[in-house]
């Protein structure tokens, strides 16, 4: 399984994070950009950020963005399912499987809740500052022990365990020897390029996150 998986992930590199479109692709395919047209807008249509696009076409600025160009999209939204046994998180894109990364999860009082998540509205978040619920102690993005990594996209939950449930998120680490393991105060921890890479990929308000053992 580890194997097929891994064949996958290098084939999303070819098939989704480059430019090339593959015939019969209904998740990827081209758009003519007209004029008065806008990245941002272009994303909500597709569900997906505008960094995705900016990232898959090579554009360095939103305003880069020339009418009669030929840009490819991608049609959203992106989800996620994390396994709590494995500290796996596989990445889709709707029902395709595109890739698997090593997440640290909640310790031991403080598990990390299973069920139906999603990504809040308003909840991705570039090194925010956060005050730590248990001490009361806030850290900036330029303390030298900031928790949080290179990004924070928060979650609120829907059903299972989760639902009701706030205050939780993926985020990056200052401490990549924690991925793979139990030491987290709840929330899914990510190296840091993986947490920018999904900070990208997910849409506020439809990416969803399943928790599962």
């Amino acid at each position: 399984r580890t194997f097929v998986k891994d064949q996958l992930s290098e084939l999303a590199d070819k098939w989704l994070f480059s430019r090339e479109i593959f015939p019969d692709d209904k998740l990827c395919r081209s758009l003519q950009v007209k004029p008065g047209d806008q990245l941002r807008v272009i994303g909500k249509q597709f569900k997906v950020p505008y960094e995705a696009l900016m990232e898959i076409n090579n554009i360095r600025q939103p305003q880069n963005l020339r009418a009669g160009e030929v840009i490819k999209v991608i049609n959203g939204p992106f989800h996620a399912k994390v396994y709590r046994s494995t500290f796996t998180m596989d990445l889709y894109l709707q029902e395709t499987f595109v890739r698997s990364f090593r997440v640290g999860l909640g310790k031991p009082g403080s598990e990390t809740p299973t069920g139906l998540w999603r990504v809040k509205i308003g909840g991705k978040l570039i090194k925010p500052v956060w005050t730590n619920p248990l001490d009361g102690k806030t850290y900036y993005p330029e303390d030298p022990d900031y928790p949080l990594g290179s990004r924070w996209i928060g979650l609120e939950g829907l059903e299972g365990a989760a639902k009701g449930r706030t205050g939780f998120a993926i985020h990056g680490t200052k401490a990549p020897e924690q991925i793979g393991t139990a030491d987290s105060q709840g929330c899914i921890r990510l190296h840091n390029g993986n947490a920018i890479l999904l900070y990208n990929l997910f849409e506020e308000g439809l990416s969803t996150v399943e928790v599962a053992e």
